[in-house]
C-alpha cells in the first residue's frame, strides 16, 4: 500500500478542493480530516498518523481469554495537507 500525497494543484474553493483531496487519499487506502481551520487555510492530517496506544489493554491475560484479530491502522506516518484560500487583491485607485 502506497501513502503517496496528493499533488499539488488549484483548486477554485476549499470544498472542491478537499473533495479532491479525499478521493485521492481513498485510492491510496487512508483518508483526512480537519485538524485545524482558519478563514484563509485548512489543515487536514492523515487518518494513521500517530502510533498505537494501547491504553486500557492488559498484557498479563491468558492469550486464549485475549480478543484475537484486532490491530490499529496507525503506522506513524504524518501527512499533512495544508489548502490556502489565495487572497485578492484590494479593488480600488490610488
Amino acid at each position: 500500500m502506497s501513502l503517496s500525497a496528493p499533488p499539488p494543484a488549484a483548486y477554485p474553493d476549499l470544498a472542491t478542493g478537499f473533495t479532491a483531496i479525499q478521493a485521492n487519499a481513498k485510492q491510496h487506502g487512508y483518508a483526512l480530516f480537519r485538524e485545524d481551520a482558519k478563514p484563509n487555510r485548512v489543515v487536514f492530517v492523515c487518518d494513521r498518523a500517530g502510533k498505537y496506544d494501547p491504553k486500557g489493554k492488559n498484557s498479563t491475560i491468558h492469550t486464549l481469554k485475549q480478543r484475537k484479530n484486532t490491530a490499529s491502522k496507525k503506522c506513524d506516518y504524518l501527512m499533512k495537507v495544508v489548502l490556502r484560500r489565495k487572497l485578492l487583491e484590494p479593488r480600488g485607485t490610488l
